[in-house]
């Protein structure tokens, strides 16, 4: 009986989906990836490095849940609470602050290419300010598919030393490039007064100053084949509701030539 049991627990164990398993920390392969590749960049830069921080951790998958929860891709949520909230909550209270967002990346190297192409979120990767990293992860059914959702939060404790000779205009110097699946916005000041600024999203306002703009926009979207995919879709939802109207008008029309009747 108890083998039997046994062999039960396992084969449920191995049954169960782990795609809706989130991760934060150091024991997700995609998180340690995510502060190798954005401690090289500084280092290679002659900046210090990020530490892991058990709160920033939390903070960040407060954040991700919630996003998951709610439904939405942004740095403030439709109830209004920004990244500080969650940080607030999680009880860090930064000096420094800032966050990045990606979706609908399949690996955590064509992430930080995207995010070291814009320059906001190359920005909070590199600012020599920042001494903390905290980093969730997790697959999620968002847009019409599983894909992946990260959250990355940077922070600098009050009180923590921040000993360098770079400048956030120097940071700013070394990124260039925009990039409209990743989402980047910082902080600096106390908790408690937070001001987000410096968002970007894919296709974020549906206002554009000239088909030039809109048409960067596209491009930008046409560089990952998901972003291909979605302009596709949209196109074909909106040939088709054309068409139905089109169709819908005709047989009214013939409606009223064969019968006589006419709608007031």
């Amino acid at each position: 009986m108890k083998q039997s049991l046994l062999i039960a627990i396992i084969l449920v164990t191995l049954i169960l989906p782990t795609s809706g398993v989130s991760a934060s920390g150091m024991e997700s392969p995609w998180v340690k990836e995510t502060i190798t590749l954005a401690n090289k960049e500084r280092s290679d830069r002659g900046i210090g490095t990020l530490s892991e921080n058990a709160s920033l951790d939390k903070a960040a998958a407060m954040k991700l849940a919630d996003m998951e929860k709610n439904g939405y891709f942004a740095h403030t949520s439709p109830q209004g609470l920004t990244p500080w909230s969650f940080m607030d909550s999680a009880g860090y209270g930064y000096r420094y602050a800032g966050e990045n967002l990606a979706i609908h990346f399949t690996d955590p190297e064509s992430e930080h290419s995207a995010w070291m192409k814009s320059e906001k979120h190359c920005q909070n990767i590199l600012d020599p300010r920042y001494r903390e990293t905290g980093i969730a992860v997790k697959k999620i059914f968002f847009e019409g598919r599983e894909t992946m959702l990260v959250v990355e939060m940077f922070g600098t404790l009050p009180g923590q030393e921040v000993a360098t000779s770079l400048t956030k205009e120097d940071t700013l110097a070394m990124c260039r490039g925009e990039v409209g699946s990743v989402s980047g916005v910082a902080v600096e000041q106390a908790s408690g007064t937070p001001s987000p600024t410096g968002r970007i999203a894919l296709l974020s306002s549906p206002l554009f100053s000239d088909i030039g703009e809109f048409g960067m926009e596209l491009v930008a979207v046409g560089k990952d084949r998901y972003g291909v995919a979605e302009l596709v879709a949209a196109a074909v939802l909106a040939l088709a509701q054309v068409a139905a109207v089109i169709l819908y008008t005709r047989l009214l029309l013939a409606r009223e030539t064969r019968e006589g009747v006419y709608l007031s």
